[in-house]
């Protein structure tokens, strides 16, 4: 017993031992051995050196919901296919599918379209055309108004509820097809009515939201009638686009659909760190190159100004996050290739933020950059910041054009 008791009370010495040395060399934060508190300072936007906006490539994630419509000439298609269907049948009727609305964004239920997909085999994890994670931007094949072909009126009709779609078919030959010419490449929903569109609860949400195939039907003449309720196996939603992407110097907008993503490099000077130490600071050996790799970064923050230009059609936050980039050079020739591919970025998990713009700024959580930046870990070729909501609405704002960093900085602890 005696001997447990001396170990642990060597352990206890050693940890305290090990604690107060900790506390004395890496003091980080307000207080603490040589009055060392954190000092604050700015970039403004006179050290901003590049600014570009630029679009990224056609993307889609698993999202909750899907986006159906079209708004500042953007359009929107919601994509659904069905599997695990009967190997055969002698008898199909009363085909219809229900789907869950989320929210309405001013939508006019008389614009809606149904197409039927051409004969192409597509997954939601595996596009057929290109993607925001392809690396083949010349050669993708793109979604258009030749991957699908409208129905003829009458058709179908479309009854609406106040937080319900239901597609009825006047005949069943949309089903007959799928399973006897195993031709199964499922439908598009969209609008062309302007600025209004609709969200749409996907899969991903929850059983009792899914996109629902009903049927009736029976396999052989003596078999009873049967109904039955298929969930989508894949439902997405995608845009066109035209595999031409736009660069905008000297403006700072994100917008969801199309993916439009913000570049901006900055100077980091050592003289605005240097400038605000107090007076009977001196850096060891004037090394200042060592003295900015020690430098504590306790927050930095990008400031983005709202300058009221913002088309911003529905309620909700915006959702930013900044990445490092690894590229050295910007493709400002190419339209065919975004500005920036996500080869040339990083993110590491960096931090996100969110706001409703109804604020005047919009604060951008970047402490890691900076501080991976000033050390030297990554070399300084700007952020990009993009939205985390791509594809989930039509969110669209700008900000002006005097964007500024500020940083709270501790400076590296000088021994007595």
């Amino acid at each position: 017993m005696n001997i447990g008791i001396r170990i642990v009370g060597i352990i206890m010495i050693i940890s305290l031992v090990v604690i107060s040395c900790t506390q004395k060399d890496n003091i980080v934060g307000t207080g603490g051995s040589g009055d060392l508190t954190p000092l604050n300072i700015t970039i403004d936007h006179n050290s901003f050196t590049q600014i570009y906006s630029y679009e990224d490539s056609c993307a889609y994630s698993n999202s909750n919901t899907m986006v159906l419509g079209k708004y500042n000439e953007e359009t929107s298609y919601s994509l659904l296919r069905f599997t695990s269907l009967p190997d055969s049948f002698y008898e199909i009727s009363n085909v219809s599918i229900s789907l869950q609305i989320k929210d309405r964004h001013n939508f006019d239920i008389v614009g809606l379209k149904l197409a039927n997909i051409n004969d192409i085999e597509w997954y939601e994890n595996a596009t057929w055309w290109t993607s925001s994670d392809s690396t083949d931007w010349n050669n993708g094949e793109h979604f258009s108004e030749t991957d699908f072909t409208d129905y003829w009126p009458g058709v179908y009709e479309i009854e609406c509820e106040e937080d319900s779609i239901n597609i009825i078919f006047s005949n069943s030959s949309i089903l007959e097809e799928w399973i006897n010419e195993d031709v199964n490449s499922g439908l598009v929903i969209y609008s062309d009515a302007d600025d209004s569109f609709m969200e749409i609860y996907a899969s991903e949400y929850s059983n009792d939201k899914n996109p629902i195939l009903t049927f009736e039907y029976r396999e052989t003449e003596e078999d009873t009638l049967i109904t039955k309720t298929i969930q989508t196996c894949y439902d997405c939603m995608i845009y066109e686009t035209n595999n031409n992407y736009i660069k905008w110097e000297n403006e700072l907008k994100i917008s969801n659909i199309q993916p439009i993503n913000i570049y901006t490099k900055f100077d980091i000077m050592e003289s605005i760190f240097t400038d605000v130490l107090p007076a009977d600071y001196i850096i060891e050996n004037a090394d200042t190159a060592l003295f900015m790799q020690r430098i504590t970064i306790n927050k930095a923050e990008l400031i983005l100004n709202n300058n009221g230009a913002n088309t911003y059609p529905i309620g909700g936050s915006i959702y930013l996050s900044p990445y490092f980039v690894t590229s050295e050079s910007l493709n400002l020739i190419d339209p065919e290739i975004p500005l920036l591919t996500n080869d040339d970025i990083d993110d590491l998990y960096i931090s996100s933020s969110t706001d409703t713009l109804n604020s005047e700024q919009f604060v951008i959580d970047i402490t890691k950059v900076i501080q991976y930046y000033i050390s030297g870990e990554y070399e300084n070729n700007g952020i990009v910041i993009k939205s985390l909501n791509v594809n989930d609405n039509f969110i669209h704002t700008e900000f002006d054009l005097e964007p500024e960093i500020r940083i709270t900085f501790t400076p590296p602890y000088l021994e007595e």
